[in-house]
């Protein structure tokens, strides 16, 4: 991670039916099946699986936004993030 005041990341989220969220982020909290994990600017690369909860991300204006999942898989490379999921309000 990086100290970086200035560091962003780009966040991508899917669902099957439409592109849920494309933009910059300064940090990021997705529920992991053991719990929630944390991401910020510099974050090692990482493979993970999703449960259910909230994706919680800040913009790089500092407001923060909330997308609920049920399920999904999660990918971090290269200060870039990638969401996978199903939307917990489409049932």
């Amino acid at each position: 991670m990086t100290a970086d005041p200035k560091a962003r990341m780009q966040l991508k989220v899917i669902s099957p039916q439409k592109l849920l969220v494309e933009t910059e982020v300064l940090e990021v909290q997705v529920p992991g099946l053991d719990g929630y994990l944390g991401l910020w600017p510099g974050h090692r690369p990482l493979n993970a699986c999703l449960g259910k909860g909230e994706l919680i991300y800040k913009t790089v204006i500092g407001r923060e936004e909330r997308v609920s999942l049920r399920s999904g898989l999660l990918q971090v490379a290269n200060d870039k993030i990638l969401v996978f999921t199903d939307m917990e309000e489409d049932d």
